[in-house]
């Protein structure tokens, strides 16, 4: 076949839509008319699903990247967050800490004072 035609047809396919069993009917009908040869057809099938997978796996590889460049984005934001809580709790702490001492301060007087 045409190799300006295989490109047009691998375009038109939208190839990750296009599932091996589809291609295979499809195939074998263009076989059936006689517009392709059975070396062809399985040929052309191997090609397809080869650059189905390639294709695949580049989205993949692709998506793997903008997810870590979103998280990269987010990872400032977050570890703000997580400084400003460790924060927070720190001065909790030490609010909890200055009342258990008032609060024992004071049994110490209620005992003192009986």
């Amino acid at each position: 076949m045409d190799s300006l035609f295989k490109k047009g047809l691998y375009a038109g396919l939208g190839l990750l839509s296009v599932t091996k069993e589809k291609m295979e009917e499809w195939v074998d009908e263009l076989a059936k008319k006689g517009e392709l040869s059975k070396e062809e057809s399985a040929k052309f099938v191997r090609e397809v699903m080869e650059k189905v997978e390639t294709r695949t796996r580049e989205t993949g590889q692709w998506i793997d990247k903008r997810v870590d460049e979103a998280m990269e984005k987010f990872k400032p934001r977050a570890l703000q967050e997580i400084e400003h809580l460790d924060k927070k709790c720190n001065q909790l702490e030490t609010q909890v800490k200055k009342l258990e001492k008032e609060v024992a301060a004071l049994k110490k007087e209620q005992r003192a004072s009986k």
